[in-house]
């Protein structure tokens, strides 16, 4: 298998780079993917309808708020870490880990701070059915923001287990257990309580992964001084950020508008048809997490063929496996969404609304991992920008009028605005085609 990759990609070390790291990613996200499943569904089961329904708005609430605290520093730590080893400066690569971690900080301490002000004034209550909140999920969010950056920073250092395992196999399989047991000796479950365990579960799996960081950023750079260039890291990350955000909210926070309009019993239906959808993403997060370092490596190199060859094998990968995603969902969606709450059967429509969304993707590529790894990011922020606002506003205008479903039709229409115009772009001012179309019309760089 592998020299078969290695004769399609051109690089032996290359294929060794992809097939080694992505093979993990792939098992690890398809386990995550299973235990996450199996998470919310037996949170679902623990929680009445109206609990689950503020769990979902809780979780996405916070998953939201963790890409405005992580300021693209997850993203960063893709770009710069092997950008800065590729030229030579493991001084930089040092410096941006460590820096890094302490702006994080900042940000973090300053976002519970607006969190704690919120609960004591009661902002928050009727969205999060508890007083206290509003601190419980900017908590949260900054756990998962710390969380996010240091998987981040460990996939570039090619530490792909301990990137990935912490959060999306051990954190999937504790918290509810520890809700359970709460459960068992209380016999009380709410949407509060839940959270609050998988607050404290991540917490420690986090501490674990900064200690892994820590000792991989030593091996690897030594001793050498830290040195920082916010001045060369500033430009790219305030986009990196801003994107960042942007995705968060395409990704999560229609739930929280289904709750906010139609409230917690429809969006906890509208969450786990979202949540179920979600499991189409799985190999672009995947391919996307392990590719990103290696498309940054080759752009800064000008190795603009390469960097088309991992395009091209991404986007096969991608398609292939997504689509047979979509079918498998077709065929038993349904089914799937029982098990949540067996009223939520009749929500399979709205979960093929929201997996063609995710099918749309597939067939464009990475083009948001490649775009923020190379020199658009600022054309990044503008589309992402753009195209959300135009979701966001057709949610807000048609959710009060025809309920959950414009949501998600308004999701999917947002799918295809962005990648149409980030294909366009990139094929032009990178010379790279991530989508499929690659194969039928290669990018006027690479014509003969």
């Amino acid at each position: 298998m592998t020299s078969r990759l290695a004769r399609l990609l051109g690089s032996d070390a290359l294929a060794a780079k992809l097939l080694g790291p992505g093979l993990i990613s792939l098992v690890v996200k398809v386990a995550s993917a299973a235990l996450s499943y199996i998470m919310l569904v037996a949170f679902a089961r623990m929680l009445s309808a109206e609990d689950y329904g503020y769990f979902g708005v809780m979780t996405n609430a916070a998953i939201v708020l963790s890409a405005v605290c992580v300021v693209g520093l997850h993203l960063g730590a893709m770009r710069f870490w092997p950008a800065h080893l590729e030229q030579g400066a493991p001084d930089l690569a040092k410096g941006f880990a460590f820096s890094a971690q302490q702006l994080l900080a900042v940000v973090s301490i300053g976002l519970i701070a607006i969190g704690l002000v919120a609960s004591v004034t009661g902002l928050g209550k009727g969205m999060f059915g508890i007083a206290s909140g509003a601190l419980l999920v900017t908590v949260f969010a900054a756990l998962l923001a710390f969380s996010e950056f240091y998987s981040s920073l460990l996939r570039a250092q090619n530490q792909t287990a301990w990137a990935l395992v912490p959060r999306d196999i051990l954190w999937r399989i504790l918290a509810p257990v520890s809700a359970g047991l709460v459960l068992y000796f209380t016999g009380a479950a709410t949407g509060a309580g839940a959270i609050l365990c998988c607050v404290v579960v991540l917490a420690v799996l986090t501490f674990a992964q900064f200690g892994m960081a820590w000792r991989a950023t030593q091996r690897i750079v030594g001793n050498v001084a830290a040195r920082t260039d916010w001045k060369a890291w500033r430009g790219p990350l305030i986009p990196l950020a801003g994107a960042s955000v942007l995705f968060a909210m395409v990704q999560q926070l229609d739930v929280v508008v289904v709750g906010t309009l139609l409230g917690a019993s429809e969006a906890g239906s509208y969450f786990a048809a979202q949540k179920t959808a979600s499991l189409m993403g799985l190999v672009m997060i995947a391919g996307g997490m392990v590719a990103a370092p290696l498309m940054s490596a080759a752009f800064q190199g000008g190795r603009t063929t390469e960097l088309q060859r991992i395009c091209k094998f991404l986007s096969v990968a991608i398609a292939v496996a997504t689509l047979v995603g979509f079918v498998v969902l077709a065929v038993v969606g349904g089914e799937l969404l029982a098990l949540f709450d067996p009223a939520y059967r009749s929500s399979h429509g709205l979960l093929m609304v929201l997996a063609l969304g995710y099918a749309i993707d597939a067939l464009a590529g990475p083009t948001a991992y490649l775009m923020q790894m190379t020199k658009l990011e600022n054309d990044y922020l503008k589309i992402m920008a753009m195209s959300y606002g135009f979701v966001l506003a057709l949610q807000l205008f048609l959710v009060p009028r025809f309920g959950a479903m414009a949501a998600a039709v308004a999701t999917t229409f947002g799918y295809v605005v962005w990648n149409i115009t980030a294909i366009a772009l990139l094929r032009r001012d990178v010379g790279v085609d991530s989508s499929l179309l690659s194969f039928i019309l290669p990018p006027k760089s690479l014509k003969p």
